[in-house]
């Protein structure tokens, strides 16, 4: 009885902390990339003294390569899913997912019986621990692989942007 209880906990326990993949209109996209591109902005920058002695913005941090180009990300991502939003009759090749999971992420694909490229892969700004972004990044390009059901390739721009290792985890 204790043994099944167990089971029965752990198994919960998965499936709860499963990622769950969420297909999102393109303008609730937008909405949601536009409060985490302000949320990194004020996450990134802190005002404090330079080491030249004046007062001023610092930036700062191990991934602040990365956390540069996410910025970049984040504008686009904002462009594109509102200019899918204004294009009413679109074809519906182009759509944005949700990964509902610790951390969240959000991805913006192209849909072809080919193949999917993958336009966008962005982690909530709020999670600073890169190994629980790594993972995240890693849980969210399987649902997209298995969601997909064929392969799925990154467009350039991605892999500045991620921690994970695209090329072990596409192989």
């Amino acid at each position: 009885m204790r043994r099944q209880s167990v089971a029965l906990v752990l198994a919960v326990l998965q499936t709860s902390c499963a990622l769950k993949l969420v297909e999102m209109a393109p303008l609730k996209a937008a909405m949601l990339a536009k409060k985490w591109a302000n949320d990194q902005t004020e996450l990134d920058q802190k005002v404090g003294t330079t080491e030249s002695g004046t007062v001023g913005v610092l930036r700062f941090g191990d991934d602040l390569r990365r956390r540069t180009e996410v910025a970049k990300a984040w504008d686009m991502f904002q462009k594109t899913s509102l200019a899918l939003a204004a294009s009413k009759g679109g074809s519906g090749a182009t759509v944005c997912y949700a990964g509902l999971g610790t951390p969240n992420t959000l991805a913006m694909a192209k849909r072809s019986p080919d193949g999917w490229t993958l336009n966008f892969l962005l982690c909530n700004p709020s999670e600073r621990d890169v190994g629980a972004i790594a993972a995240a990044e890693r849980e969210m390009l399987a649902a997209l692989v298995e969601e997909a059901g064929c392969p799925l390739t990154p467009l350039g721009s991605v892999a500045p942007t991620l921690v994970c290792d695209l090329g072990e985890v596409l192989k």
